[in-house]
């Protein structure tokens, strides 16, 4: 997603949240163009296995602090952006209080390449590590999941057997710890283009040579 412009001062006129409460959508007016920008809020996390939203505890979390870092209010108190005016980072699909950084997928005519980058960012959660690179221009990003979606539960759980041999997996890969993860930010790497299961594609980051 390519953002397209930020537009200053943009006036909050509207709040609704979703008959679930899961989602909160604010309506934001740009007068000198007689448009609206809309900026959402969702809770929930869209599982593309399961083809739909989930509950997330993580995502809560990063939504809840989003909105006070952003607007000083809570979701379920949101109402009371209306009045308020903020600036509006406007991408392609969506708009947003923040720039934000989009993972672009791996397609077909990538299988089977390898490329040569370097890593952006490492982002450590409750259910995944995330390691972000670009290539052609373009954010992609490789997980390390530790977590597991509970399909009769319909909710995502932390497994903290599985996480330590995450965890002494990234470090056998990379040769720091996690804790040391920030110290990777620059470092190169060559990521080949794969096929889970035959059809989804992931980029496998090749593992660090040890020093003789």
């Amino acid at each position: 997603m390519k953002m397209e412009e930020i537009i200053k001062g943009l006036e909050c006129v509207e709040v609704t949240y979703t008959s679930d409460k899961n989602k909160a959508t604010l309506t934001f007016y740009d007068d000198e163009r007689g448009e609206i920008r809309e900026v959402s809020y969702n809770k929930q996390s869209y599982d593309a296995t399961a083809k739909k939203y989930i509950d997330d505890p993580e995502k809560v979390l990063k939504i809840d602090k989003m909105i006070d870092e952003e607007l000083g209010l809570t979701f379920e108190t949101l109402n009371n952006a209306v009045g308020m005016r903020t600036d509006v980072y406007c991408y392609d699909k969506f708009c947003s209080l923040h720039p934000v950084v989009q993972t672009t997928k791996f397609t077909e005519d990538m299988k089977g390449e390898i490329y040569q980058t370097e890593i952006k960012e490492i982002e450590e959660g409750d259910f995944a590590i995330r390691i972000k690179y670009e290539i052609d221009g373009e954010t992609y990003e490789s997980k390390m999941t530790h977590g597991k979606y509970m399909e009769n539960m319909k909710k995502w759980l932390k497994d903290p057997q599985k996480k330590a041999k995450v965890y002494e997996r990234f470090e056998e890969k990379f040769l720091v710890p996690v804790s040391e993860k920030d110290t990777l930010i620059g470092h190169p790497i060559m990521v080949e283009v794969k096929a889970a299961f035959g059809t989804s594609l992931y980029g496998d980051i090749k593992k660090f040579p040890r020093k003789k």
